[in-house]
Formats: C-alpha cells, sequence, structure tokens
C-alpha cells in the first residue's frame, strides 16, 4: 500500500527525533525561521533581544535562513534591522533568492490551475473575501479593492499594492493566489478550490488569510534545496514556525519548534508530542536560539 505524503513526512519526522534523542549533543548547522509570527514581534519588528542573539550565532557560524510567505521585497527591512545578508525562501518556496538578491529558484503556479481558480466566483463562496496575487515581486489585487484590503492587513506591513482588472488577471504569471476574509468563509472556499484542481497547495497561513501555492512549493521543499546548495542537509537545521504554511519546514528539518501563538490547522498537523517555545511576542524563537547555541549565555 502507497504511503500519503503526511504520513511519508510524519514518518521522516519521527526518524529525525529519535536520532536527535540518541545524539543529545548533536551541533545544528542553520536555523530557518519564519517571519510573521514568529521572528517578528509586535509592530511586525525584530526586538533587540532576538536581533543580538542572531548576530552572535552567526558570528559562531550558524547559517541564518528567513522563510516567509511574504515577496523578497517586502522582507528587505527584516534583513536591515538584523544588519545581516542571507538567502531568503520568500512566496511560502515558490521563489528563492541568494545572499546577493538574485533569484536561484522558483515554481509558480501552473496556467491552467490559475485560470480555474480564477473563475470561482469567490465573492458568492467567501462572502467579504478579497482576492490577492503574487506576480513576480508584485502585490496584485482588483482594480478597486486597495482600501478594503488594506484595511485587513497590518499597518506595519509596508505594501505597494498594482491594482490589475479582473479581465487581465489571468495574463499574469502568477506565483500564488491568496485570499483575507473571514476564516470559515474561506474554508468554504478551499473546498471549492480543491474540487476543480488537484494541482495546488491550498495553506491558511493565518485564520484570516488562504494561499495557494503550486503543488511541490513549500517552506520544506525551498529549505531543502537552498540547505543542498549551502552544502548542508535538512537534519542539520532547525525551524521555526507558527502557521500551516510551515509545516512541511517544521517536520522535515532536524528539529522543529512550533511557536506559543501558533494557529490551530498547524496545532492539528504537528504531532501530539511536537515542542513549543514561548510566543513570538515573548522572544520565543530567540530564547531557544540562545539555549541551543550560546549555551543560557547572559546579558545578551
Amino acid at each position: 500500500m502507497q504511503m500519503m505524503g503526511w504520513q511519508k513526512k510524519y514518518e521522516n519526522y519521527l526518524i529525525c527525533k529519535n536520532k536527535v534523542t540518541r545524539k543529545e549533543k548533536f551541533m545544528y548547522k542553520a536555523v530557518i525561521s519564519d517571519l510573521d509570527g514568529t521572528l517578528l514581534s509586535r509592530g511586525h519588528h525584530v526586538t533587540k533581544f532576538t536581533k543580538n542573539v542572531i548576530k552572535k550565532i552567526i558570528k559562531n557560524g550558524i547559517k541564518f535562513y528567513i522563510a516567509s510567505g511574504r515577496s523578497y521585497d517586502q522582507i528587505g527591512y527584516v534583513t536591515e534591522q538584523l544588519e545581516v545578508k542571507i538567502p531568503i525562501i520568500a512566496a511560502n518556496g515558490a521563489r528563492i533568492f541568494d545572499a546577493d538578491g538574485n533569484m536561484i529558484y522558483e515554481k509558480g503556479l501552473s496556467s491552467k490551475a490559475a485560470k480555474a481558480i480564477l473563475e470561482l466566483d469567490y465573492e458568492n463562496i467567501a462572502e467579504g473575501s478579497h482576492l490577492n496575487i503574487f506576480s513576480g515581486n508584485d502585490w496584485i489585487i482588483t482594480k478597486g479593492t486597495a482600501q478594503k484590503v488594506y484595511d485587513r492587513i497590518s499597518r506595519d506591513v509596508k505594501v505597494d499594492f498594482k491594482e490589475v482588472p479582473k479581465d487581465e488577471l489571468e495574463n499574469l504569471d502568477i506565483l500564488k493566489i491568496f485570499y483575507i476574509g473571514n476564516h470559515e468563509q474561506l474554508t468554504n472556499l478551499e473546498k471549492a478550490i480543491l474540487k476543480i484542481t488537484d494541482d495546488v497547495n491550498v495553506i491558511f497561513v493565518s485564520d484570516y488569510c488562504m494561499e495557494i501555492m503550486a503543488k511541490g512549493a513549500n517552506k520544506g521543499a525551498a529549505a531543502k534545496f537552498l540547505l543542498e546548495r549551502e552544502g548542508l542537509e535538512l537534519k542539520d537545521a532547525v525551524a521555526f514556525g507558527d502557521g500551516e504554511n510551515d509545516f512541511e519546514m517544521l517536520i522535515t528539518a532536524g528539529k522543529g519548534y512550533a511557536m506559543g501563538n501558533s494557529i490551530d490547522r498547524l496545532r492539528k498537523l504537528l504531532p501530539k508530542d511536537f515542542e513549543f517555545v514561548g510566543a513570538n511576542t515573548e522572544d520565543g524563537e530567540a530564547v531557544k536560539l540562545q539555549e541551543l547555541f550560546l549555551e543560557r549565555a547572559k546579558n545578551i
């Protein structure tokens, strides 16, 4: 009997977990971190404590990578705050950039899948929701909806929308499609999408944001690609995340940590014994990084 995708991932997680248990002094060589709800605290900013911890572990030879649902252009201010030049996984794994900002990997939605999704009457299926598209580095919205979309996202996230008429959307090269709206309404749309195509991956990055990626495009696959390019393996890395879009990355890394503020959809997917750290507002990731790599260093 062929093993289902999630079963295989769970088996790999158990293998990695047992290896770590047997080798308590296993030395990880890399960190892969989500941004929103994970590395970033209130106001979508990096705290001084987190910044200092990351700078110290990098100085000690640990590689640090960002894996976000954001576009590459929306991540730049974070690396500026951290004062680092590092490889970045953007758009939930649909794009990867090296430390110099050169794109080294891309996996967007097929034109067939994108067309089928865009033909859905999403406004009736998920009342009050708003359609968004990532095309290249552009954040695309339908003409006339800018204020409504802006009202649903954090004021701390710098966004430069590009408004496009609905009848021109299917002409775009689409990395991902995402909808912002009420969670229950979005789950109705999720069911409708999965009825018309099986060539996509539908995930919730938060309770109010549902994203549609190409099948096989996820942070876990992107992390594997990036680490191998850098001469490392997934078992060499620890990963941190809080959303359903972090699931593959968390269970395929050498050790995954879910944030204390993780959304319910991620919690339901993870094994019962999966390790959680403090919330993003408590510097949960940095506290664990300090424990792992700095031996509980004081006065950081």
